[in-house]
């Protein structure tokens, strides 16, 4: 092939520019920042364990479960507080109906089932019938289909701390 062919052929450098563009693309997707996920933890209520996310600060309480469009069954979302309350929960942003479950003291003390979401705004604000400390979201019926009841034992498992060293 003579090398004036290799210079004139708009195919080699339109191929040539397609992929250093999609190279670029790639690197910029994968430097985006995302936020860090809420830590992964478990909590197991009459032998049935749900794989959940806890939500920690006050920014990932805000959003809870909020401009989702699921939530796998199995799976849920703790929100943790230092004290007993009584917190309001509403479904704002929320695509789908849940279950709403009242946790003090590592017991069950309210349970509010089959929560709808409000696709027009926040709707209605839930509250416990006492205290809690802790307040699970799971799957609409997930509570129901597991038997769940007031006082039944909430037991929650964070994994271990991963150890790390200075390198020399």
């Amino acid at each position: 092939m003579s090398q004036s062919f290799k210079r004139a052929n708009p195919f080699r450098r339109c191929c040539h520019r397609g992929v250093v563009s999609c190279a670029l693309l790639l690197a910029a997707v994968a430097c985006e920042a995302e936020p860090a996920a809420p830590p992964a933890a478990s909590i197991t209520i009459r032998h049935q364990t749900v794989e959940i996310e806890i939500a920690n600060t006050q920014a990932q309480q805000s959003k809870g479960l909020g401009d989702r469009d699921h939530l796998a069954w199995d799976h849920g979302m703790l929100f943790v507080y230092p004290t007993p309350r009584f917190p309001g929960f509403w479904m704002k942003d929320m695509r789908f109906d849940i279950d709403i479950v009242w946790i003090r003291a590592d017991r069950i003390v309210d349970i509010s089932r089959r929560v709808k979401h409000s696709p027009e705004g926040p709707g209605p604000t839930l509250r416990p019938r006492e205290l809690t400390d802790c307040v699970l979201e799971v799957p609409s019926g997930y509570a129901e289909a597991h038997g769940w009841r007031i006082g039944d034992r909430a037991t929650l498992v964070r994994p271990a701390p991963v150890a790390t060293r200075s390198l020399p």
